[in-house]
């Protein structure tokens, strides 16, 4: 069975693509409240009786088709249907009820994703491009379509959602050690993110802060992505880039040692206590925000897990910088748990390298002002002439300092 595939961006949100071949599978760069594995068996189960529940539905309307003596009758051989047809409103019942069954199960877990973006991928998978499946968008999700509109613009502000005094308050407590480690191999980087924030969450490791330094190019690809769908892999091997997964949701990153820093929190789960999740992201980064600002690289948050450049220029877009991923670990052993957030930033980039090793999804750009991924990326270098080496030690300076002055 060849394998369909549909794919759509949340507004403002995440991607999420539905793939049907024997059953179903959801991935894309959407994150995760906790260990979600079991929600997302669910909504493939529900996802793939749902698939064939439309092909029942598109099979029936194609043999009434068939039986009819009009050409114009044939749904299929027509570049529109009406959107009051009998199979267009057959389609519509099956979305509502088909949001119903997913909605049932997620629970709010997944972040960056939701019940209309799952079916709709569904549709898309099982239906293509068919005039059906056409009549169906254009009568059910016009409301949709302008708020995608609405979207079409460059990276905005995400308005402060916690309070400079309770984010010093909480750093203070925190008081974490900073490391700027050596150069690791790509493989080594996934192995350790899980290793030392388990040690935290044991109690076995103090709050850290790790400044990382890559020892070869990689494709970092998002815990619930597809690989083959994300990456060019025969291109990522001719290149010698590694190709690894990392253990939190999100985006596929492009990393190249000498154009990219990356840097980990491992943080007791206190630290994040009562907070959402926009409020626990930006906690997490507001001391990078000052690094930067410090490096002359003037940024900001833009959605929930993004940092965009804040250009003095109205007129420029002001692209995106990095991007930020979380986990939680449980406690352990009578520790304390442990929230693991990580963020890649682009300090300088090679659009055409990244290019050739990444595959872009169109439907990503559908909410973007700004349709091409190389130039949604805006590198530090666009901002400042301070080298990677002296970024780094104003970070781990500023990440030592910050919070002291309530101590």
């Amino acid at each position: 069975m060849t394998d369909r595939s549909g794919s759509v961006k949340v507004p403002g949100g995440k991607l999420v693509r539905v793939t049907l071949a024997a059953g179903a599978r959801l991935d894309g760069d959407f994150f995760t409240d906790g260990d979600a594995r079991d929600i997302i068996a669910s909504v493939e189960r529900i996802v793939a009786d749902a698939a064939r529940d439309l092909d029942t539905i598109l099979a029936a309307d194609s043999d009434e088709s068939t039986e009819s003596t009009e050409s114009t009758a044939s749904v299929e051989s027509t570049d529109s249907v009406d959107p009051d047809a009998p199979t267009v409103r057959a389609v519509e019942g099956w979305y509502r009820e088909t949001v119903r069954r997913i909605d049932d199960v997620l629970g709010g877990r997944l972040i960056g994703a939701n019940a209309d973006a799952i079916a709709l991928a569904t549709l898309r998978a099982a239906a293509g491009d068919s005039a059906v499946a056409r009549a169906f968008e254009a009568r059910h999700m016009a409301q949709v379509r302008r708020s995608w509109q609405a979207a079409q613009h460059p990276y905005t502000s995400t308005p402060m959602r916690i309070g400079a005094d309770e984010i010093e308050a909480r750093w203070a407590s925190l008081r974490p050690r900073v490391v700027v480690d050596r150069p690791r191999m790509p493989e080594e980087q996934m192995a350790l993110e899980p290793q030392w924030a388990w040690q935290v969450a044991a109690g076995l490791r103090a709050p850290t802060i790790r400044i990382w330094d890559w020892a070869a190019p990689a494709v970092v690809c998002g815990r619930y992505q597809s690989i083959e769908d994300e990456v060019d892999v025969a291109a990522a091997r001719a290149r010698g880039v590694h190709i690894v997964r990392r253990g939190t949701g999100g985006g596929t990153m492009f990393i190249e040692p000498a154009d990219t820093i990356t840097y980990s929190l491992y943080a007791p789960l206190w630290f994040i206590d009562g907070l959402d999740a926009v409020q626990a992201y930006q906690l997490c980064d507001a001391w990078l925000l000052k690094a930067l600002v410090e490096c002359g690289v003037h940024a900001r948050y833009a959605g929930l897990n993004d940092i965009a450049a804040d250009p003095a220029d109205p007129a420029r877009i002001g692209g995106k910088i990095g991007g930020a991923a979380q986990m939680r670990v449980p406690a352990r052993d009578g520790g304390p748990g442990c929230l693991l957030h990580h963020v890649t930033l682009a300090y300088a980039i090679d659009a055409s390298a990244m290019a050739d090793v990444l595959i872009t999804d169109p439907e990503k750009m559908s909410d973007k002002a700004v349709k091409s991924a190389r130039r949604r990326v805006e590198p530090m270098t666009a901002q400042t002439t301070m080298t990677r080496a002296q970024i780094v030690a104003t970070m781990a300076r500023v990440a030592a300092d910050f919070g002291t002055r309530t101590r």
